[in-house]
Protein backbone atom coordinates (compact mmCIF):
# COMPACT_ATOMS: atom_id res chain seq x y z
CA UNK A 1 0.00 0.00 0.00
CA UNK A 2 3.21 2.12 0.83
CA UNK A 3 4.70 1.46 -2.49
CA UNK A 4 1.32 2.42 -4.50
CA UNK A 5 0.98 5.27 -2.78
CA UNK A 6 4.34 6.77 -3.47
CA UNK A 7 4.48 5.91 -7.22
CA UNK A 8 0.91 7.31 -7.47
CA UNK A 9 1.87 10.08 -5.66
CA UNK A 10 2.37 12.93 -8.37
CA UNK A 11 2.96 15.61 -6.25
CA UNK A 12 5.86 14.48 -4.74
CA UNK A 13 7.25 13.42 -7.70
CA UNK A 14 6.80 16.45 -9.60
CA UNK A 15 7.99 18.49 -6.58
CA UNK A 16 11.43 16.82 -6.17
CA UNK A 17 12.51 17.00 -10.03
CA UNK A 18 11.12 20.88 -10.54
CA UNK A 19 13.38 22.09 -7.45
CA UNK A 20 16.52 20.54 -8.91
CA UNK A 21 16.13 21.55 -12.61
CA UNK A 22 15.64 24.74 -11.15
CA UNK A 23 14.14 28.09 -12.21
CA UNK A 24 12.59 28.15 -15.45
CA UNK A 25 14.24 30.42 -17.70
CA UNK A 26 11.43 31.16 -20.39
CA UNK A 27 7.94 31.38 -19.75
CA UNK A 28 5.15 31.22 -22.21
CA UNK A 29 2.07 32.77 -21.51
CA UNK A 30 0.42 35.50 -18.56
CA UNK A 31 3.31 37.88 -17.85
CA UNK A 32 2.77 37.86 -14.20
CA UNK A 33 5.12 34.68 -14.20
CA UNK A 34 7.79 36.32 -15.73
CA UNK A 35 9.13 38.22 -12.22
CA UNK A 36 9.06 34.89 -10.20
CA UNK A 37 12.14 34.61 -8.37
CA UNK A 38 14.03 31.71 -7.21
CA UNK A 39 12.40 31.58 -3.53
CA UNK A 40 8.95 32.11 -4.68
CA UNK A 41 9.62 28.59 -7.30
CA UNK A 42 11.81 26.75 -4.19
CA UNK A 43 8.76 27.68 -2.01
CA UNK A 44 5.98 26.12 -4.58
CA UNK A 45 8.06 22.90 -4.98
CA UNK A 46 8.19 22.76 -0.80
CA UNK A 47 4.81 23.52 -0.79
CA UNK A 48 4.02 20.86 -3.33
CA UNK A 49 6.23 18.23 -1.60
CA UNK A 50 4.70 18.80 1.73
CA UNK A 51 1.40 17.82 0.41
CA UNK A 52 2.81 14.80 -1.55
CA UNK A 53 4.58 13.54 1.95
CA UNK A 54 2.08 14.09 4.13
CA UNK A 55 -0.82 11.97 1.68
CA UNK A 56 2.00 9.32 1.45
CA UNK A 57 2.78 9.44 5.62
CA UNK A 58 -0.81 9.53 6.04
CA UNK A 59 -1.17 6.08 3.98
CA UNK A 60 1.73 4.41 5.59
CA UNK A 61 0.46 5.01 9.51
CA UNK A 62 -3.10 4.10 8.36
CA UNK A 63 -1.89 0.57 6.58
CA UNK A 64 0.22 0.24 9.73
CA UNK A 65 -2.58 0.28 12.00
CA UNK A 66 -5.26 -1.62 9.95
CA UNK A 67 -6.20 -5.19 11.22
CA UNK A 68 -7.56 -6.30 7.53
CA UNK A 69 -6.46 -6.06 4.00
CA UNK A 70 -10.23 -4.21 3.34
CA UNK A 71 -9.21 -1.82 6.10
CA UNK A 72 -5.82 -1.32 4.44
CA UNK A 73 -7.95 -0.60 0.90
CA UNK A 74 -10.32 1.32 1.97
CA UNK A 75 -8.51 3.88 4.40
CA UNK A 76 -5.88 4.30 1.05
CA UNK A 77 -9.20 5.32 -0.27
CA UNK A 78 -9.59 7.83 1.84
CA UNK A 79 -6.05 9.12 1.35
CA UNK A 80 -6.37 9.34 -1.78
CA UNK A 81 -9.84 11.26 -2.35
CA UNK A 82 -8.46 13.78 -0.19
CA UNK A 83 -5.01 14.25 -1.95
CA UNK A 84 -7.01 15.05 -4.91
CA UNK A 85 -9.30 17.72 -3.58
CA UNK A 86 -6.57 20.46 -4.96
CA UNK A 87 -6.80 19.10 -7.95
CA UNK A 88 -10.72 18.59 -7.95
CA UNK A 89 -11.24 22.43 -6.64
CA UNK A 90 -8.91 23.33 -9.37
CA UNK A 91 -10.97 21.55 -12.26
CA UNK A 92 -14.19 23.12 -10.96
CA UNK A 93 -12.78 26.84 -10.76
CA UNK A 94 -11.83 26.18 -14.56
CA UNK A 95 -15.18 25.20 -15.24
CA UNK A 96 -16.24 28.44 -13.51
CA UNK A 97 -18.18 26.86 -10.16
CA UNK A 98 -16.24 29.11 -8.41
CA UNK A 99 -17.28 32.36 -10.22
CA UNK A 100 -15.52 34.34 -13.18
CA UNK A 101 -12.87 35.86 -11.60
CA UNK A 102 -11.63 32.31 -10.33
CA UNK A 103 -12.36 30.70 -13.62
CA UNK A 104 -9.76 33.72 -15.03
CA UNK A 105 -7.10 33.07 -12.41
CA UNK A 106 -7.29 29.27 -13.17
CA UNK A 107 -7.26 29.58 -16.88
CA UNK A 108 -3.94 31.69 -16.71
CA UNK A 109 -2.38 29.08 -14.82
CA UNK A 110 -3.42 26.25 -17.26
CA UNK A 111 -2.08 28.20 -19.93
CA UNK A 112 1.59 29.03 -18.62
CA UNK A 113 4.28 26.82 -20.11
CA UNK A 114 7.72 27.38 -18.94
CA UNK A 115 11.21 25.88 -20.01
CA UNK A 116 14.18 24.69 -18.30
CA UNK A 117 17.48 24.70 -19.92
CA UNK A 118 19.23 22.09 -17.71
CA UNK A 119 16.79 19.68 -18.26
CA UNK A 120 18.36 16.92 -19.72
CA UNK A 121 21.34 18.61 -20.51
CA UNK A 122 24.37 16.27 -20.73
CA UNK A 123 28.43 17.34 -21.70
CA UNK A 124 31.72 17.08 -20.62
CA UNK A 125 31.80 19.36 -18.12
CA UNK A 126 28.84 18.91 -16.26
CA UNK A 127 27.62 15.74 -16.41
CA UNK A 128 27.59 14.36 -13.00
CA UNK A 129 25.05 17.63 -12.07
CA UNK A 130 23.26 17.12 -14.83
CA UNK A 131 22.62 13.30 -14.28
CA UNK A 132 21.18 13.88 -11.15
CA UNK A 133 19.08 16.33 -12.06
CA UNK A 134 17.52 13.69 -14.05
CA UNK A 135 16.95 11.40 -11.92
CA UNK A 136 16.61 13.40 -9.10
CA UNK A 137 12.89 12.87 -8.59
CA UNK A 138 13.43 8.99 -8.56
CA UNK A 139 16.48 8.99 -6.21
CA UNK A 140 13.91 11.21 -3.81
CA UNK A 141 11.01 9.00 -3.78
CA UNK A 142 13.33 5.74 -3.44
CA UNK A 143 14.67 7.33 -0.46
CA UNK A 144 11.47 8.25 0.95
CA UNK A 145 10.27 4.69 0.12
CA UNK A 146 13.32 3.52 2.11
CA UNK A 147 12.93 5.36 4.55
CA UNK A 148 9.59 4.45 5.17
CA UNK A 149 10.21 0.87 4.86
CA UNK A 150 12.90 1.21 7.40
CA UNK A 151 9.76 2.73 9.92
CA UNK A 152 7.81 -0.26 8.98
CA UNK A 153 9.96 -2.31 10.01
CA UNK A 154 10.95 -0.64 13.03
CA UNK A 155 7.15 -0.55 13.63
CA UNK A 156 6.51 -4.58 12.89
CA UNK A 157 9.58 -5.62 15.28
CA UNK A 158 8.51 -3.02 18.50
CA UNK A 159 4.86 -4.41 18.03
CA UNK A 160 6.49 -7.96 17.99
CA UNK A 161 7.81 -7.10 20.58
CA UNK A 162 4.85 -5.46 22.69
CA UNK A 163 6.23 -2.13 22.56
CA UNK A 164 2.52 -0.17 21.50
CA UNK A 165 0.90 -2.70 23.77
CA UNK A 166 -0.54 -1.38 27.33
CA UNK A 167 2.48 -2.49 29.60
CA UNK A 168 0.24 -2.13 32.80
CA UNK A 169 -3.40 -2.31 33.34
CA UNK A 170 -6.24 -2.42 36.14
CA UNK A 171 -8.86 -4.49 36.38
CA UNK A 172 -11.67 -4.29 38.23
CA UNK A 173 -14.82 -6.69 38.71
CA UNK A 174 -17.81 -5.95 40.15
CA UNK A 175 -20.22 -8.13 41.98
CA UNK A 176 -22.10 -10.73 39.99
CA UNK A 177 -22.61 -14.30 39.12
CA UNK A 178 -18.57 -15.06 39.90
CA UNK A 179 -17.97 -13.25 43.31
CA UNK A 180 -14.37 -14.75 43.56
CA UNK A 181 -13.20 -13.01 40.50
CA UNK A 182 -13.65 -9.84 42.64
CA UNK A 183 -10.39 -11.24 44.60
CA UNK A 184 -8.04 -10.18 41.76
CA UNK A 185 -8.90 -6.90 41.32
CA UNK A 186 -5.96 -4.71 40.92
CA UNK A 187 -2.92 -4.33 39.00
CA UNK A 188 -0.95 -6.54 36.43
CA UNK A 189 2.25 -5.88 34.65
CA UNK A 190 3.26 -7.76 31.17
CA UNK A 191 4.82 -10.85 31.98
CA UNK A 192 8.75 -10.59 33.52
CA UNK A 193 9.88 -13.11 31.68
CA UNK A 194 8.83 -11.77 28.61
CA UNK A 195 6.34 -14.70 27.56
CA UNK A 196 3.88 -14.10 24.53
CA UNK A 197 0.47 -15.87 23.28
CA UNK A 198 0.25 -15.60 19.93
CA UNK A 199 2.66 -12.67 19.13
CA UNK A 200 0.65 -11.00 22.55
CA UNK A 201 1.72 -9.87 25.93
CA UNK A 202 0.85 -11.47 28.94
CA UNK A 203 0.30 -10.11 32.14
CA UNK A 204 0.93 -11.16 35.48
CA UNK A 205 -0.85 -9.69 38.60
CA UNK A 206 1.41 -7.55 40.85
CA UNK A 207 2.74 -8.73 43.85
CA UNK A 208 1.04 -12.65 42.91
CA UNK A 209 3.25 -12.50 39.46
CA UNK A 210 3.42 -16.61 40.12
CA UNK A 211 0.39 -17.67 41.87
CA UNK A 212 -2.48 -15.09 41.28
CA UNK A 213 -4.25 -13.73 38.14
CA UNK A 214 -2.89 -13.67 34.84
CA UNK A 215 -4.23 -12.28 30.83
CA UNK A 216 -3.34 -14.17 27.87
CA UNK A 217 -4.58 -14.46 24.25
CA UNK A 218 -5.63 -17.96 23.08
CA UNK A 219 -5.66 -18.53 19.69
CA UNK A 220 -7.97 -21.09 19.47
CA UNK A 221 -10.90 -21.83 22.25
CA UNK A 222 -11.33 -25.90 22.81
CA UNK A 223 -15.15 -25.79 21.59
CA UNK A 224 -15.56 -23.43 19.40
CA UNK A 225 -12.10 -22.65 17.97
CA UNK A 226 -12.56 -19.06 18.34
CA UNK A 227 -9.70 -16.74 19.18
CA UNK A 228 -10.08 -14.53 22.68
CA UNK A 229 -8.32 -12.69 25.42
CA UNK A 230 -8.18 -14.98 28.76
CA UNK A 231 -7.81 -14.81 32.24
CA UNK A 232 -6.57 -17.73 33.93
CA UNK A 233 -5.47 -18.34 37.86
CA UNK A 234 -2.04 -19.98 39.90
CA UNK A 235 1.20 -21.25 38.94
CA UNK A 236 -0.37 -24.46 37.45
CA UNK A 237 -1.76 -21.90 34.38
CA UNK A 238 0.46 -22.11 31.41
CA UNK A 239 -1.42 -22.93 28.72
CA UNK A 240 -4.24 -20.35 28.01
CA UNK A 241 -6.42 -22.29 25.50
CA UNK A 242 -6.65 -25.08 28.67
CA UNK A 243 -6.17 -23.22 31.70
CA UNK A 244 -8.49 -20.73 31.42
CA UNK A 245 -11.22 -19.19 34.08
CA UNK A 246 -12.18 -16.45 31.91
CA UNK A 247 -12.83 -15.23 28.65
CA UNK A 248 -13.99 -12.30 25.94
CA UNK A 249 -16.21 -12.66 23.03
CA UNK A 250 -14.58 -13.92 19.81
CA UNK A 251 -11.44 -11.37 19.34
CA UNK A 252 -8.56 -11.15 17.04
CA UNK A 253 -6.99 -7.84 18.66
CA UNK A 254 -3.84 -7.57 19.67
CA UNK A 255 -4.22 -5.18 22.42
CA UNK A 256 -6.24 -6.25 25.22
CA UNK A 257 -7.72 -2.47 25.72
CA UNK A 258 -9.45 -2.57 22.48
CA UNK A 259 -11.89 -5.56 24.17
CA UNK A 260 -12.35 -4.24 27.90
CA UNK A 261 -15.45 -2.78 26.91
CA UNK A 262 -16.65 -6.36 25.74
CA UNK A 263 -18.71 -8.76 27.96
CA UNK A 264 -16.41 -11.26 30.10
CA UNK A 265 -17.84 -15.07 30.05
CA UNK A 266 -16.34 -17.65 32.84
CA UNK A 267 -14.79 -21.59 31.37
CA UNK A 268 -18.80 -22.64 31.94
CA UNK A 269 -20.21 -19.80 29.88
CA UNK A 270 -21.43 -17.40 32.74
CA UNK A 271 -21.44 -13.62 32.05
CA UNK A 272 -19.32 -11.66 34.51
CA UNK A 273 -20.62 -8.85 36.65
CA UNK A 274 -19.03 -5.62 35.33
CA UNK A 275 -15.60 -6.42 34.51
CA UNK A 276 -13.64 -3.56 33.35
CA UNK A 277 -10.20 -3.51 32.74
CA UNK A 278 -8.01 0.11 32.14
CA UNK A 279 -4.63 1.46 31.45
CA UNK A 280 -2.38 2.31 33.61
CA UNK A 281 0.82 4.58 33.71
CA UNK A 282 4.08 3.62 34.97
CA UNK A 283 4.00 7.24 36.94
CA UNK A 284 0.45 6.38 38.63
CA UNK A 285 0.61 5.32 41.99
CA UNK A 286 -1.90 2.65 41.28
CA UNK A 287 0.45 0.03 40.77
CA UNK A 288 2.52 1.21 43.80
CA UNK A 289 -0.58 1.81 46.34
CA UNK A 290 1.42 0.33 48.95
CA UNK A 291 3.04 4.10 49.80
CA UNK A 292 -0.02 5.74 48.63
CA UNK A 293 -1.93 4.26 50.88
CA UNK A 294 0.07 3.97 54.15
CA UNK A 295 -0.13 7.97 53.87
CA UNK A 296 -3.79 8.38 53.25
CA UNK A 297 -5.89 9.76 55.88
CA UNK A 298 -7.95 6.94 57.55
CA UNK A 299 -9.70 6.40 60.61
CA UNK A 300 -6.89 4.99 63.38
CA UNK A 301 -9.53 3.05 65.50
CA UNK A 302 -13.34 2.37 64.32
CA UNK A 303 -15.79 1.42 66.91
CA UNK A 304 -18.39 -1.09 66.77
CA UNK A 305 -21.52 -0.97 68.74
CA UNK A 306 -25.00 -3.57 69.49
CA UNK A 307 -22.47 -6.54 67.84
CA UNK A 308 -24.22 -9.86 68.76
CA UNK A 309 -22.22 -12.81 67.78
CA UNK A 310 -23.15 -16.29 66.65
CA UNK A 311 -24.12 -17.64 70.31
CA UNK A 312 -26.19 -14.36 70.97
CA UNK A 313 -23.78 -12.82 73.01
CA UNK A 314 -24.05 -9.01 73.27
CA UNK A 315 -21.24 -6.49 72.88
CA UNK A 316 -22.11 -2.99 73.50
CA UNK A 317 -18.88 -1.63 72.49
CA UNK A 318 -15.39 -3.52 70.43
CA UNK A 319 -12.69 -1.07 69.37
CA UNK A 320 -10.45 -1.93 66.18
CA UNK A 321 -7.11 -0.36 65.64
CA UNK A 322 -5.64 0.58 62.25
CA UNK A 323 -2.32 -1.29 61.00
CA UNK A 324 -0.57 -2.46 58.35
CA UNK A 325 1.47 -5.38 57.46
CA UNK A 326 4.80 -5.03 56.54
CA UNK A 327 6.65 -4.36 53.09
CA UNK A 328 9.21 -7.22 54.04
CA UNK A 329 6.29 -9.55 54.31
CA UNK A 330 3.97 -8.29 51.34
CA UNK A 331 4.36 -11.09 48.78
CA UNK A 332 2.46 -13.74 51.32
CA UNK A 333 -0.52 -11.89 51.83
CA UNK A 334 -3.60 -10.88 49.47
CA UNK A 335 -3.01 -8.02 47.48
CA UNK A 336 -6.13 -6.37 49.09
CA UNK A 337 -4.78 -6.96 52.33
CA UNK A 338 -1.52 -5.33 51.57
CA UNK A 339 -3.20 -2.24 50.16
CA UNK A 340 -5.83 -1.43 52.66
CA UNK A 341 -5.54 -1.23 56.59
CA UNK A 342 -6.48 -4.13 58.74
CA UNK A 343 -8.46 -3.13 62.36
CA UNK A 344 -7.71 -5.43 65.13
CA UNK A 345 -9.49 -5.66 68.41
CA UNK A 346 -7.86 -3.91 70.62
CA UNK A 347 -7.67 -6.46 72.84
CA UNK A 348 -6.23 -9.10 70.31
CA UNK A 349 -3.13 -11.28 70.70
CA UNK A 350 -1.81 -13.74 68.13
CA UNK A 351 -3.66 -16.85 70.70
CA UNK A 352 -7.06 -15.30 70.10
CA UNK A 353 -7.91 -12.05 67.87
CA UNK A 354 -10.53 -10.92 66.03
CA UNK A 355 -10.00 -8.45 62.57
CA UNK A 356 -11.85 -6.25 60.12
CA UNK A 357 -10.02 -6.36 56.33
CA UNK A 358 -11.11 -5.63 53.10
CA UNK A 359 -10.95 -8.58 50.77
CA UNK A 360 -10.93 -6.95 47.42
CA UNK A 361 -14.70 -5.95 47.30
CA UNK A 362 -16.02 -5.88 50.81
CA UNK A 363 -14.81 -5.79 54.19
CA UNK A 364 -15.28 -8.39 56.36
CA UNK A 365 -15.50 -8.94 59.98
CA UNK A 366 -14.25 -12.12 61.33
CA UNK A 367 -15.30 -14.24 64.31
CA UNK A 368 -12.52 -15.05 66.90
CA UNK A 369 -9.62 -16.68 65.54
CA UNK A 370 -6.74 -18.54 67.41
CA UNK A 371 -3.02 -19.34 66.62
CA UNK A 372 -1.74 -22.49 67.03
CA UNK A 373 1.92 -21.87 66.85
CA UNK A 374 2.44 -18.30 68.28
CA UNK A 375 3.42 -17.76 72.10
CA UNK A 376 2.34 -15.15 73.75
CA UNK A 377 5.52 -13.56 73.50
CA UNK A 378 4.99 -12.13 70.41
CA UNK A 379 3.18 -8.99 69.69
CA UNK A 380 0.34 -8.83 67.52
CA UNK A 381 2.56 -6.64 64.80
CA UNK A 382 4.99 -9.34 64.57
CA UNK A 383 2.60 -12.11 63.94
CA UNK A 384 1.00 -10.23 61.43
CA UNK A 385 4.25 -9.30 59.41
CA UNK A 386 5.92 -12.40 59.78
CA UNK A 387 3.79 -15.26 61.05
CA UNK A 388 2.90 -17.98 57.98
CA UNK A 389 -0.11 -18.94 59.65
CA UNK A 390 -1.30 -15.54 59.41
CA UNK A 391 -1.04 -15.76 55.35
CA UNK A 392 -2.86 -18.99 55.56
CA UNK A 393 -5.64 -18.04 58.03
CA UNK A 394 -6.10 -14.73 55.41
CA UNK A 395 -6.30 -17.13 52.75
CA UNK A 396 -8.93 -19.23 54.01
CA UNK A 397 -11.12 -16.44 54.53
CA UNK A 398 -11.05 -14.72 51.16
CA UNK A 399 -11.04 -17.96 49.42
CA UNK A 400 -13.32 -20.06 51.63
CA UNK A 401 -15.16 -17.91 53.71
CA UNK A 402 -13.94 -19.90 56.56
CA UNK A 403 -14.56 -17.67 60.08
CA UNK A 404 -16.44 -15.10 58.30
CA UNK A 405 -19.08 -13.61 61.15
CA UNK A 406 -20.45 -10.23 58.95
CA UNK A 407 -19.56 -9.10 55.60
CA UNK A 408 -20.41 -5.58 54.03
CA UNK A 409 -21.64 -4.79 50.40
CA UNK A 410 -19.70 -4.34 47.18
CA UNK A 411 -17.36 -1.48 47.62
CA UNK A 412 -16.39 0.55 44.65
CA UNK A 413 -12.74 0.61 44.86
CA UNK A 414 -12.26 3.48 42.72
CA UNK A 415 -14.07 5.36 45.88
CA UNK A 416 -11.04 5.65 48.09
CA UNK A 417 -13.06 7.25 50.65
CA UNK A 418 -14.96 4.50 50.69
CA UNK A 419 -12.44 1.46 49.92
CA UNK A 420 -10.11 2.30 52.04
CA UNK A 421 -12.71 2.49 55.52
CA UNK A 422 -15.11 0.26 56.63
CA UNK A 423 -17.39 2.82 58.74
CA UNK A 424 -20.30 4.07 57.65
CA UNK A 425 -21.19 0.72 55.60
CA UNK A 426 -24.15 -1.60 55.75
CA UNK A 427 -23.00 -4.79 56.99
CA UNK A 428 -24.91 -8.41 56.12
CA UNK A 429 -25.11 -12.13 56.85
CA UNK A 430 -22.12 -14.18 54.54
CA UNK A 431 -24.00 -15.15 50.97
CA UNK A 432 -24.05 -19.60 51.20
CA UNK A 433 -21.46 -20.75 48.51
CA UNK A 434 -22.87 -21.09 44.94
CA UNK A 435 -22.94 -24.40 42.71
CA UNK A 436 -20.02 -25.63 40.87
CA UNK A 437 -17.68 -22.45 42.21
CA UNK A 438 -14.38 -23.75 43.23
CA UNK A 439 -14.31 -20.91 46.01
CA UNK A 440 -16.60 -19.94 48.74
CA UNK A 441 -15.71 -15.70 47.89
CA UNK A 442 -16.96 -13.70 51.08
CA UNK A 443 -20.08 -12.04 49.57
CA UNK A 444 -23.16 -9.93 51.08
CA UNK A 445 -26.26 -11.44 51.22
CA UNK A 446 -28.47 -8.97 50.59
CA UNK A 447 -32.05 -10.55 52.28
CA UNK A 448 -30.41 -11.00 55.24
CA UNK A 449 -29.10 -6.91 56.36
CA UNK A 450 -27.93 -6.78 59.71
CA UNK A 451 -28.95 -3.34 60.85
CA UNK A 452 -28.45 -3.42 64.65
CA UNK A 453 -25.16 -2.76 64.24
CA UNK A 454 -22.95 0.65 64.13
CA UNK A 455 -19.34 0.78 63.13
CA UNK A 456 -18.19 4.12 63.10
CA UNK A 457 -14.42 6.38 63.25
CA UNK A 458 -13.61 6.58 67.04
CA UNK A 459 -10.85 9.37 66.09
CA UNK A 460 -12.46 12.95 66.27
CA UNK A 461 -11.42 15.76 64.09
CA UNK A 462 -13.12 18.94 64.31
CA UNK A 463 -14.50 19.23 60.95
CA UNK A 464 -14.95 16.43 59.12
CA UNK A 465 -15.86 13.90 62.27
CA UNK A 466 -16.23 16.00 65.59
CA UNK A 467 -17.49 14.91 68.97
CA UNK A 468 -21.04 15.03 70.00
CA UNK A 469 -22.78 16.56 72.32
CA UNK A 470 -20.51 19.36 73.62
CA UNK A 471 -17.53 16.85 73.76
CA UNK A 472 -14.05 18.37 72.75
CA UNK A 473 -11.79 16.79 70.37
CA UNK A 474 -8.18 15.80 71.73
CA UNK A 475 -4.91 16.18 70.25
CA UNK A 476 -4.67 12.55 70.53
CA UNK A 477 -8.26 11.82 68.61
CA UNK A 478 -10.33 10.87 71.34
CA UNK A 479 -13.69 13.18 72.96
CA UNK A 480 -13.52 14.08 76.18
CA UNK A 481 -17.29 13.29 76.72
CA UNK A 482 -19.27 16.16 78.68
CA UNK A 483 -23.18 16.23 79.27
CA UNK A 484 -23.40 12.18 80.10
CA UNK A 485 -22.65 11.37 76.09
CA UNK A 486 -20.14 8.28 75.95
CA UNK A 487 -18.99 5.93 73.08
CA UNK A 488 -17.44 6.38 70.00
CA UNK A 489 -17.52 10.57 69.28
CA UNK A 490 -19.75 10.50 72.86
CA UNK A 491 -22.67 9.51 70.42
CA UNK A 492 -24.52 7.46 73.47
CA UNK A 493 -26.89 9.80 75.36
CA UNK A 494 -27.15 8.75 78.62
CA UNK A 495 -30.94 8.78 78.00
CA UNK A 496 -32.79 6.19 80.81
CA UNK A 497 -30.20 6.45 83.36
CA UNK A 498 -32.09 7.38 86.10
CA UNK A 499 -30.55 10.82 85.92
CA UNK A 500 -32.10 13.58 84.60
CA UNK A 501 -29.76 15.63 81.97
CA UNK A 502 -30.50 19.07 81.84
CA UNK A 503 -28.84 19.08 78.43
CA UNK A 504 -31.59 16.24 76.85
CA UNK A 505 -34.54 17.60 78.83
CA UNK A 506 -36.49 18.06 75.45
CA UNK A 507 -38.92 16.11 73.56
CA UNK A 508 -36.11 15.31 70.47
CA UNK A 509 -34.53 12.97 73.90
CA UNK A 510 -37.64 12.14 74.93
CA UNK A 511 -36.70 14.03 77.89
CA UNK A 512 -33.92 12.58 78.70
CA UNK A 513 -35.48 9.18 77.73
CA UNK A 514 -38.25 9.69 80.58
CA UNK A 515 -35.65 10.54 83.34
CA UNK A 516 -36.94 14.02 83.41
CA UNK A 517 -40.65 15.26 84.11
CA UNK A 518 -41.28 17.23 81.03
CA UNK A 519 -41.47 20.55 81.06
CA UNK A 520 -41.25 20.72 84.95
CA UNK A 521 -38.80 18.51 86.37
CA UNK A 522 -35.11 20.83 85.40
CA UNK A 523 -32.80 19.17 88.24
CA UNK A 524 -30.31 16.64 88.06
CA UNK A 525 -31.97 14.21 90.71
CA UNK A 526 -35.53 14.15 88.83
CA UNK A 527 -37.32 10.99 87.96
CA UNK A 528 -35.31 9.27 90.95
CA UNK A 529 -37.53 7.09 93.31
Amino acid sequence: ATVIAIMDQDDLRSAIENYFDGLPTRFKGDEMFQSMTATQWNFACFVRFLQGFLSVFASFLLAVQSETVFDVLLNFLGVKFVSELDDLSFNLGLLGYFGEECERATKRISEVMFQQDNRNKVDGTDWNRSWFNKYAHVIGVFGILSTLMGLFLYVLISQLKGDFSAQVINMQVAEGDIPFAALFNGCYRKSSNGMQYERRLSYEQVGFEVSGGKFAFCGSLPETGEKAWIFMVGEDATDPCRDFAGRTEATDSYDILEVSSRQWFSREGVAFGNMEVSPVLESSPDCRILDLNRTQKICDQVDLEGYIDRNQREFPLKSFNKTFVNRAGAIVYTYPALTHPIFVESTSTPSSYELIFFTGQSWVLTDVLKSKTTGGDVSMQEYMDTEPEFRSILLSIVFNGTNVSLVTGSVAMNTAELSFTPSGLRWFRMREAARNVPYNYPTADQSRPVDDILLSCASCDDKENPCSFGGKCLDDGTCACVNGGSGALCKVPPNGDGRCNPYFNNQVYGWDGGDCCGGTCKGPECGLG
